[in-house]
């Protein structure tokens, strides 16, 4: 990471607009509530003639925004390390690809609200809306994957949020915050893996793997180049590995 982009990283990021993020989430919260909740309800004759005796509906809406989810989330994961190298570069300055990477990740939590909120409407989970949000309390369906999956949420909430309190709890804090998303990641992906009933499809299990790959490869990358490239300190002096030359500005 270039010492430039550094200090923007930790001074100057450019932030979404807390309130927009707020609306967003509600109004995927909103909507799956009244696909799930308000829809049977309020017109019983629509429901049963799009959905039938055994509806299927409500599991295959929430078994594709899981989907388009995970996708979102790989995206922010990759758009995160273009953020903290010199790929950034490529794109209209470091700016745009922070702010695009802050976008995608709260789309990504707000399909996950979707995901999980549609399942009230599904007949065969019968799950309640205390089981949905509490992890582990839904016991009849994987309960150690959801529940994984449950927290795994909550998790991509914090660190989401944690860019508009990086001043507070400090760089240093935060940046560690983030590295964390690489377990939250692997986490969400085991979490597709064996809670999802599409998982048996090779085109399910490819996308898992090949995006889950293409993850960790560019994490080993970046590593490898934070390895050989000098960070400058706030003094000037770059901080080099033994095999490097120190350099005093």
């Amino acid at each position: 990471m270039s010492a430039k982009l550094e200090t923007q990283t930790n001074d100057d990021i450019p932030l979404l607009n807390p309130i927009e993020m707020l609306l967003m989430l509600l109004a995927f919260a909103g909507g799956a509530l009244a696909a799930a909740v308000l829809l049977p309800a309020w017109l019983p004759g629509l429901s049963a003639s799009l959905l039938g005796d055994a509806p299927k509906a409500y599991w295959y809406l929430a078994r594709a925004a899981g989907v388009v989810a995970y996708m979102l989330l790989w995206l922010s994961m990759v758009l995160g390390m273009v953020v903290s190298n010199k790929m950034a570069r490529l794109w209209n300055g470091g700016p745009t690809a922070i702010e695009l990477h802050q976008f995608v990740t709260w789309l990504a939590i707000a399909f996950s609200v979707f995901h999980a909120l549609i399942l009230l409407g599904d007949k065969y989970i019968s799950a309640t809306l205390v089981q949905v949000l509490t992890p582990f309390a839904y016991s009849d369906y994987e309960p150690f994957w959801v529940g994984m999956g449950q927290i795994g949420f909550y998790v991509c909430v914090l660190i989401a949020a944690s860019f508009y309190f990086r001043k507070q709890i400090g760089y240093r804090a935060w940046r560690a915050l983030h590295y964390g998303s690489f377990v939250l990641y692997l986490v969400l992906t085991l979490h597709g893996i064996f809670a999802g009933t599409d998982t048996a499809a090779p085109g399910m299990m490819l996308l898992y793997l090949g995006s889950a790959l293409i993850v960790y490869f560019l994490l080993l990358v970046h590593i490898l180049n934070a390895i050989r490239t000098p960070r400058v300190t706030s003094h000037g002096v770059a901080k080099v590995t033994p095999t490097t030359v120190t350099r005093r500005g």
